[in-house]
């Protein structure tokens, strides 16, 4: 479905506020959501990923040794360069549960996706589904970014959990109730056009391209 066609199903009062959020988030970041600047941005948060301070990531790293503290600091960074800190001061200023990341299986289910948020804040990472390798000869399409490596594609899938945050934050009367974001598990139109216009994302799915074992 195209931009267009999703947005104009958003209730105005809702879009209104939404297109407030994201202006906030320009600000912040100082940069707006063209294409170049938001593969700039990806390019940024991998490179900071690898670096120790940034948990000394690995590209094709093995979901069984990784930390909570390592996944804790790549969410910290796709906040930080996508989000310019907003989540984060939203957190703190309505006193809820801080962000958290942990590996192993979300309890809900942990075989359908990826990752997944819960309202407590707790992002999951689901290790069952971490275990193939990514690579050049073997990508994977995250939600329109084409995924050369695990790490890459994590980072991705952080990003589209933190949409979920972002709803879940800074809205949570259209986190429970908007006829907008709810459909398709909480993939409406408000999470399509946010994860656009934030991530560079399109849709809300992901696809092995090749499948090689």
């Amino acid at each position: 479905m195209r931009e267009r066609d999703y947005v104009r199903l958003i209730p105005e009062d809702e879009l209104v506020r939404v297109k407030g959020l994201l202006r906030r988030v320009y600000n912040l970041r100082s940069w707006f959501n063209d294409t170049e600047s938001i593969s700039r941005a990806w390019v940024n948060v991998l490179a900071a990923a690898q670096k120790p301070e940034g948990g000394g990531w690995k590209l094709d790293f093995d979901i069984d040794q990784v930390t909570p503290s390592q996944l804790s600091a790549l969410c910290a960074a796709v906040e930080l360069y996508f989000l310019g800190g907003l989540l984060a001061q939203q957190i703190r200023k309505s006193r809820r549960p801080a962000l958290k990341v942990l590996p192993g299986e979300d309890p809900r289910d942990p075989y359908s996706w990826l990752s997944g948020l819960h309202d407590d804040n707790t992002i999951y990472i689901n290790a069952n589904r971490w275990r193939e390798t990514i690579s050049d000869e073997n990508p994977m399409n995250f939600e329109g970014a084409l995924c050369t490596s695990k790490l890459e594609a994590l980072a991705h899938a952080l990003g589209h959990e933190l949409v979920h945050a972002v709803v879940l934050n800074c809205f949570p009367d259209i986190d429970a109730a908007s006829v907008a974001y709810l459909p398709d598990d909480k993939h409406g139109p408000i999470f399509m056009l946010l994860n656009k216009k934030l991530f560079g994302h399109v849709g809300h799915a992901s696809q092995r391209l090749f499948n090689i074992a």
